[in-house]
């Protein structure tokens, strides 16, 4: 891809200039310099060094409206796999009392929430049954999983392409133990949550496939669970159905792999990979723990150009690698920085434009019409560049993270890969625009 300064640096600079000619730097006093004697300038040769890190941590995904389902392997970040856990609710209902009513089918049913990834090949979806209920109350993590059947239930092979506003996938239960639940029904042998998790127990999700995809499937949907079709016994054989919905306890493993790739020497927190070992890019990788680690060495000795009288803008320029925002492997919306020490953990929010009042977050952005990609998180950290260069703030560390409190299962699966200053196609710079006196 290509760099931005027509996107974004053009119009700040314009704002800028108009700024400086009217006053200059805003800690600068009228009657020292005279504004039409001022001239902007920028700097982009500051180093900015970047690494990747890893911190271990574990995450609830019993709160989040999905399951994952899949896989992405990566010859620098490693295998990330997904695989869900649910049970199956106990619904009232009257089937004992009613007449003359005949079995016709029992189907699972899951709402296909959102894919992420090869949406273009096929991918197989595999539902095991779980060797134990599934306990219900407690939250769940990434880190848990439920014991299951090796041999799957249903197997059924998906486009997972997302067309749809609602996209359900239709699996049927095989005869025999459909109309053995159906019976137990009608016999009032399941007639509670307990007898009904007896009989279930519950269901593990996966995958056989081998295509960088993941599959949510939205298991609190009031179109998933598995549907019991009955018919009726009057002339026109009414069809019914009744729907046993998932209960509100699903949850997703989340594994990492990094065996025998660059980012393997990342064993403990303080660990950091540097981006001249992963090809010249550092990594965000949410669902893997990864963060990218900045620091900008030179800042302290910042050499001011000439007749040098005050900063107007910082802006960190950081430049996804990436050919078309089409591949399925978005990065994520939003990134945030944040100060960190030796043991690369997250301390406080890097203050962001020229007062510090708010956190430093930038939105991905690129160019929609452009014929190579342009694209970028744009972050203005004025006022902490200007504290430092002023020595009224130390020069620190920066974690490049998603923004705390911002995380879901999709945003977990969402993949940055950065360019350093080395990088051929996408390069991070930190550019300073800077006031002298002509």
């Amino acid at each position: 891809m290509r760099t931005l300064p027509r996107f974004f640096a053009l119009p700040i600079l314009v704002g800028i200039i108009c700024s400086a000619c009217m006053s200059g730097d805003l800690d600068v006093g009228q009657n020292v310099v005279k504004p039409d004697e001022m001239q902007l300038q920028y700097i982009d040769t500051v180093t900015v060094n970047l690494s990747t890190i890893m911190v271990p941590d574990s995450f609830i995904t019993s709160s989040d409206s999905s399951v994952l389902v899949g896989r992405w392997n990566d010859s620098q970040t490693g295998l990330m796999s997904a695989r869900g856990f649910a049970s199956l609710s106990y619904v009232s209902n009257d089937l004992p009392d009613q007449k003359g009513i005949r079995f016709d089918s029992l189907v699972l049913e899951l709402v296909h929430a959102y894919s992420v990834g090869d949406t273009l090949s096929p991918f197989t979806l595999q539902v095991h049954q779980l060797q134990k209920p599934l306990e219900i109350g407690p939250v769940h993590y990434n880190t848990q999983a439920v014991a299951y059947n090796t041999s799957p239930l249903l197997q059924t092979t998906v486009v997972p392409q997302f067309k749809e506003e609602i996209r359900q996938i239709r699996l049927r239960i095989p005869e025999t133990l459909a109309k053995t639940f159906y019976d137990k029904l009608i016999s009032k042998e399941i007639n509670s949550a307990e007898t009904m998790s007896d009989f279930w127990k519950g269901m593990a999700f996966l995958s056989s496939s081998t295509n960088n995809v993941f599959l949510g499937l939205n298991l609190t949907s009031s179109l998933s669970g598995i549907r019991l079709y009955y018919r009726g016994n009057d002339i026109s054989q009414t069809n019914y159905n009744l729907l046993f919905p998932f209960q509100a306890s699903q949850f997703t493993q989340l594994t990492n792999n990094r065996t025998g790739t660059p980012l393997q020497a990342l064993k403990v927190q303080s660990d950091a990979v540097s981006s001249r070992s992963t090809q010249n890019a550092s990594f965000v990788v949410p669902g893997a723990f990864l963060s990218t680690r900045i620091e900008i060495p030179s800042l302290t000795e910042f050499i001011k150009p000439e007749n040098f009288i005050g900063l107007n803008l910082a802006e960190l320029i950081i430049e996804p690698v990436r050919k078309d925002v089409r591949d399925n492997a978005p990065p994520p919306s939003n990134l945030g920085l944040y100060f960190t020490n030796n043991q690369n953990e997250t301390t406080e929010a890097v203050p962001g434009t020229s007062t510090g009042a708010t956190s430093a977050v930038a939105a991905y952005t690129f160019l929609p019409n452009a014929i190579e990609l342009e694209d970028a998180y744009v972050f203005n950290i004025t006022h902490y560049i200007n504290q430092v260069i002023k020595g009224q703030a130390v020069n620190r560390p920066m974690l490049l993270r998603v923004p705390v409190g911002q995380s879901t299962m999709k945003t977990m699966l969402q993949r940055a890969m950065l360019g350093n200053r080395q990088n051929a196609t996408d390069r991070i710079r930190l550019k300073l625009y800077v006031t002298s006196d002509t």
